[in-house]
């Protein structure tokens, strides 16, 4: 995609590859990034991504099934756990990202779904969702599978999905992780992150890398999805069926690239103001109350790839309808390139606008027109609901004076017990 704008100077050896914007989406630079590849462990991906969908206590504690332990082959990558053990969803995600362990990939999956086939039922309509349309999954755990497949573009979208999670990307983050002691590990385990981007010293190692997922299996060879950020350049790389090792060393090579690339304005907020008028229908004649002033909620840049045509879909109401709040969407412009989404900005409302509110025994003139300000607002309350807060307010002033009266006796309570313990102390010492 752009390859004729785009030259890597530095060869890769990975089959596909694809970088991505990670604000944006916008492909920054592919090949073969649709072709049907495997994930191998890459999947864990979209299973972390699930986990953290569906489970709101992460701390609450789940435990390792039998069928979870036996259902892997020997070859399978493990955290080393056994059938019974118990440990919590957040220590469980560090097992599946970090050590890769496929037994935590299919536990995690019983504790959303029930069972991994209903856990990759929703592995492939989220997939589906996301528009990674070219990717199907047949586990948690990215193992050899009839009908398993995806392409670099779509495991990029993925990751692109799952860094949107804090938690996600504090996981992947972290180059150790220490679990208590289960019968599986009667001593703990350190576990160590499989990724060498983000260990020291590893000859691999990018400082600009946040975090990612490696992978192997015999039928996938090597790969890798990376999140990295340097300066305004936020972007994913991912590459798929490597020879051992290059995985790193062709990141790197590709966040070299990425990173030289200048940052290019797309829409600049500051410079987009957009007026749309409110109207409201008032004693059954639509009438304008007012103009919401609208701007868009980012600027939006992307690196520069040449001169490549670019053209924006707006849209944007002929008119709003009240209330509308300061921050309200009220409109979106997409950019695109050759038909290729770059980016979307979103416009908010930089003002607020109520319901008009009809005088009680008044006519409203119709040409009134403007934001109804707060003086006009309460005046136009009726007297009625004004004299049914009053009770409220009444009983709300009374009982704050009671508590405070109550605190104040317990204070005075409070210095005289104070006050005879230190009597009583005094004439044990000194009488």
């Amino acid at each position: 995609m752009f390859k004729e704008v785009v030259t890597i100077f530095e060869e890769y050896q990975s089959a596909a590859v694809a970088i991505l914007d990670a604000r944006t989406g916008f492909v920054i630079y592919g090949s073969a990034e649709h072709q049907l590849m495997y994930p191998a462990s890459t999947t864990k991906v979209m299973t972390a991504l699930l986990v953290l969908e569906h489970v709101e206590n992460l701390h609450e504690p789940m435990i390792i099934s039998e069928e979870a332990v036996l259902a892997l082959p020997s070859y399978a990558s493990r955290m080393h756990l056994a059938p019974g053990d118990v440990m919590t969803v957040y220590e469980a995600l560090y097992g599946l990202m970090l050590p890769s362990g496929n037994e935590v990939a299919n536990a995690l999956a019983e504790r959303v779904a029930g069972n991994v086939n209903n856990f990759v039922a929703l592995m492939n309509h989220r997939a589906q969702q996301l528009g990674a349309t070219n990717t199907r999954f047949v586990n948690a755990c990215g193992l050899p599978g009839d009908g398993q497949h995806t392409t670099a573009f779509d495991m990029s979208l993925i990751m692109r999905e799952a860094i949107s999670h804090p938690i996600f990307n504090r996981i992947i983050s972290t180059p150790f992780f220490y679990v208590a002691p289960t019968d599986g590990l009667p001593e703990g385990r350190n576990l160590r992150n499989t990724n060498r981007m983000i260990h020291f010293d590893e000859p691999s190692f990018n400082p600009w890398v946040i975090g990612g997922k490696t992978g192997f299996t015999n039928a996938a060879q090597h790969t890798l999805v990376s999140y990295a950020q340097r300066g305004e350049h936020e972007v994913i790389v991912t590459v798929l069926y490597a020879p051992r090792l290059a995985t790193f060393s062709d990141t790197n090579i590709l966040l070299d690239y990425v990173f030289s690339l200048p940052m290019v304005s797309v829409f600049e907020a500051a410079d987009h103001i957009y007026q749309i008028p409110v109207i409201e229908n008032i004693n059954g004649e639509p009438v304008t109350t007012g103009t919401i002033t609208a701007i868009g909620n980012q600027n939006l840049r992307i690196p520069f790839l040449g001169d490549i045509p670019l053209r924006s879909e707006a849209y944007i109401p002929s008119y709003l309808s009240p209330p509308i709040l300061i921050g309200d969407v009220v409109g979106h412009k997409a950019f695109y390139s050759n038909d290729i989404f770059v980016g979307e900005v979103e416009l908010i409302s930089t003002n607020s606008i109520l319901h008009q509110l009809a005088l009680v025994g008044q006519q409203r003139d119709n040409s009134v027109s403007g934001t109804l300000s707060f003086d006009a607002f309460t005046q136009s309350l009726s007297f009625f609901p004004f004299l049914a807060m009053m009770p409220i307010a009444t009983v709300t002033i009374f009982g704050v004076f009671l508590v405070m009266i109550r605190r104040y006796r317990r204070m005075l309570r409070q210095r005289k017990r104070r006050a005879g313990y230190v009597r009583a102390e005094y004439n044990k010492y000194y009488q």
